[in-house]
């Protein structure tokens, strides 16, 4: 259990142990995805690729003492290095984290909210299970780092008639050099919602 968690914003991408091959979500995505998905304080959440488990700390900060957060990692490495960032934060009680393949490992039950951040080729049979899983106002938040993520993405939700919003961002970390600062420029990437 850690005590250095800050009371404000994400944290540092550099809070997280990392391992070479495993997916981090980068602390400014993290928080347009938080933004997105509010209100959580009370919320069960359901996530798919934990990956280092950045998200999932996030998600677990933002549901609070009687919040619940459900994670699917298939990948072992990724899945125990998610459990570690996890019960580092201190907010293990809080999270879920199920080794399994989405959408087959998705438990039963309802979720306030669903946040996409890994699906394998399965996109689609992924959002399904997710959606299937919403409660009557749910959200359900995909990160796509490709064009043909978000246009499946975006198909997907048309074919539902979901109430749909999507944002391409392009973000920069700033790091000091000398005595000016330099930009630091991430890859673009959409964030794609629907509503129930």
């Amino acid at each position: 259990m850690t005590t250095d968690l800050p009371e404000r914003g994400v944290l540092a991408d550099d809070w997280f142990e990392r391992m070479d091959g495993i997916p981090m979500t980068k602390a400014p995505v993290r928080s347009l995805a938080i933004s997105i998905l509010l209100p959580l304080n009370g919320a069960s959440v359901l996530e798919t690729g934990s990956g280092t488990g950045a998200m999932t700390v996030e998600l677990a900060r933002a549901v609070g003492e009687e919040g619940r957060v459900t994670s699917l990692e298939f990948l072992r490495a990724a899945s125990e290095l998610a459990a570690k960032n996890v019960e580092r934060s201190g907010l293990a009680s809080r999270v879920e984290i199920i080794a399994g393949r989405a959408p087959k490992a998705i438990p039963d039950g309802e979720f306030d909210a669903a946040f996409v951040g890994g699906h394998g080729r399965d996109l689609e049979a992924v959002l399904s299970a997710c959606w299937r899983r919403l409660s009557s106002r749910g959200r359900l938040l995909l990160t796509a780092i490709t064009p043909g993520t978000t246009s499946r993405t975006l198909a997907f939700f048309d074919s539902i008639d979901a109430k749909v919003g999507f944002w391409r961002v392009q973000t920069s970390t700033g790091r000091k050099a000398g005595s000016d600062w330099l930009l630091l420029g991430n890859n673009p990437i959409d964030l794609i919602w629907g509503d129930r």
